[in-house]
């Protein structure tokens, strides 16, 4: 499965398929008190998972939710030299781990299973590629480049 994910400005994302069609959208909402709320909808609208960084700094953190439950911890284990974002949950283990901070193997378990590649648009932007077996693909797989965007945005230009 290949999915497109491409930054829309603000914390918003548009996640396409390889048939250019809209299949997930990525929402950032601002809480009174606290840090943004990030919100994955499937193409209905319908809210799926939520994200809110739960550290800020040189290695941010964030915790996944699924109907209030948090289902991955997210942290940012390396930001240069092999440079890892692990996301830990109850039933599995994911890891990004790459050579540079455009091009990342997604591991579940410690074994290949994808990949997460971010390309820069003509208009300077970034586009991130995941390409993932279809045996392993789960709805929250678009977070990963939400968090890739959020960790390395900068880096990658």
């Amino acid at each position: 499965m290949e999915l497109v994910v491409l930054p829309t400005g603000s914390g918003k994302y548009n996640i396409i398929d390889t048939k250019d069609r809209k299949v997930y959208s990525v929402t950032k909402k601002r809480r009174l008190v606290g840090n943004p709320i990030t919100t994955l909808h499937d193409a209905s609208g319908y809210a799926l998972y939520s994200m809110v960084r739960t550290e800020s700094g040189k290695k941010p953190a964030f915790h996944i939710f699924l109907n209030g439950r948090i289902v991955l911890r997210v942290q940012c284990k390396s930001m240069f030299l092999s440079p890892c974002i692990a996301f830990d949950g109850d039933d599995h283990a994911f890891e990004l781990r790459g050579e540079q901070v455009n091009h990342f193997e997604i591991c579940r378990d410690a074994q290949p299973i994808g990949l997460l590649d971010t390309e820069i648009q003509t208009n300077g932007e970034p586009k991130y590629r995941i390409t993932i077996e279809q045996k392993y693909f789960d709805d929250f797989f678009p977070l990963f480049a939400v968090v890739v965007d959020k960790c390395y945005g900068t880096g990658v230009k």
